[in-house]
């Protein structure tokens, strides 16, 4: 009687961790279709969309060049960034305040990351009115969620709400896609053979690969560069 039994009660438990796994899963690959997306467009906004360039760009990246290269196109493109704030946090708020996903902790903290990343771009380029249009868009928000359940606005606001992890990785996307200043700092290159002007993206043994600011692929040999600034 026992040993008929033990099966049946094992069964609903390996049945009930399955579905959970396998959301994991999909979640996982979620995450990594979008990074792959936003690498790729990146290659190709500080190539200039040129096909060439941008194969030789990809030659300078490594496995664990996704973080840096995320982090430092938001950091270089400020204005940029300044904008996707401005659309993205007030609706990230919107989504704690009035949302009913089970992502809800997820939401708390892109929108606790937005706001840090808000006041820490007004203090360190005086942008003043970002602030201001951040809360704006927000107001802006409230006043159509206070008009009726028909109302065509309401209901579009309504379903970001609803997607509001697709609206933040569809407006990641359009920024990957506009911004061409690479993800690492602009420099100055004196070598013997005159002044480069662009981004060292990568230093290999005995050369630098270079993108200039016109969006051209150049190899420095170190032995050449008399200083960078």
């Amino acid at each position: 009687m026992t040993d008929a039994h033990t099966p049946r009660h094992a069964a609903p438990a390996a049945e009930t961790t399955r579905p959970a796994a396998s959301g994991v899963t999909i979640g996982a690959a979620q995450v990594a279709a979008w990074g792959f997306a936003f690498l790729l467009l990146r290659v190709f906004a500080v190539s200039g969309y040129d096909w060439d360039t941008a194969f030789l760009v990809s030659t300078t990246l490594g496995m664990d060049d996704g973080l840096a290269l995320m982090f430092g196109s938001f950091m270089s493109n400020y204005l940029l960034t300044a904008v996707l704030l401005i659309c993205v946090v007030p609706l990230l708020i919107a989504a704690v305040r009035w949302g009913t996903s089970d992502y809800q902790w997820v939401f708390a903290l892109l929108m606790t990351l937005g706001v840090v990343i808000l006041w820490a771009l007004t203090s360190s380029y005086r942008l003043w009115w970002l602030p201001p249009a951040t809360l704006a868009v927000f107001v802006g928000l409230l006043l159509v969620r206070r008009l009726s359940e028909k109302n065509r606005a309401r209901r579009t606001v309504a379903r970001a709400m609803a997607r509001v992890g697709l609206v933040v990785g569809l407006a990641t996307i359009l920024f990957a896609a506009l911004a061409q200043t690479p993800w690492v700092p602009h420099e100055v290159i004196k070598t013997t053979d005159g002044t480069v002007r662009g981004y060292v993206l990568s230093v290999d043994s005995g050369y630098l690969n270079v993108l200039t600011e016109d969006h051209e692929f150049v190899i420095v040999l170190s032995t050449d560069v008399l200083s960078r600034e």
